[in-house]
């Protein structure tokens, strides 16, 4: 090997090394700051962001991303659930194929998207990052076909937008993991 060759993979080496040390530090510089506002810093409604986690006494005392995810999906979870409870009933009220598909299939998706990725928390951050996003899903398709079914309904409409931005903050949080 030539004597740049060596140098190279000496500097590689250093800087490979360094890494974990690297990451501990950013880690532990953010931890005495506010994790909220970092993560709401890149939100597309940074007040939404930190009126909720805000207003979640758990989010304030969390130490690392991966606690303020599991606040932020265990939260989701709730709200999609009773999301789709609400929808269920509506569904059986009006008998409309809309609502019955918005609560059985898409929020049945959104439910167990959310349930994956605070399942994935630990052992792949990866999968847990992209189950987070893929939650919206089922609320993008739930209000699609509501729209096919010339459906206007304010409630569920509201519902799916808070949801979304649920997906949201779970992806964005995940995103530091």
């Amino acid at each position: 090997m030539n004597s740049s060759t060596i140098c190279s993979v000496f500097l590689g080496l250093i800087l490979i090394s360094q890494y974990p040390f690297a990451a501990n530090a950013r880690s532990h510089r953010l931890s005495h700051g506010s994790l909220i506002s970092v993560v709401c810093s890149t939100s597309t409604d940074k007040a939404e962001c930190n009126n909720i986690l805000g207003s979640i006494p758990q989010a304030a005392q969390v130490k690392n991303y991966r606690e303020l995810a599991k606040v932020v999906l265990e939260m989701a979870i709730g709200k999609a659930s009773e999301g789709q409870t609400f929808l269920k009933g509506l569904a059986a009220a009006t008998k409309s194929p809309a609502f019955t598909r918005c609560a059985n299939f898409d929020y049945d998706g959104v439910v167990m998207s959310f349930k994956s990725s605070l399942g994935e928390l630990k052992k792949d951050p990866q999968t847990a990052n992209y189950d987070a996003k893929v939650a919206s899903d089922g609320t993008a398709q739930c209000d699609r076909g509501m729209a096919a079914e010339h459906i206007v309904n304010p409630q569920v409409t509201a519902l799916n937008r808070q949801i979304a931005f649920y997906s949201e903050l779970a992806f964005l949080v995940t995103n530091y993991l």
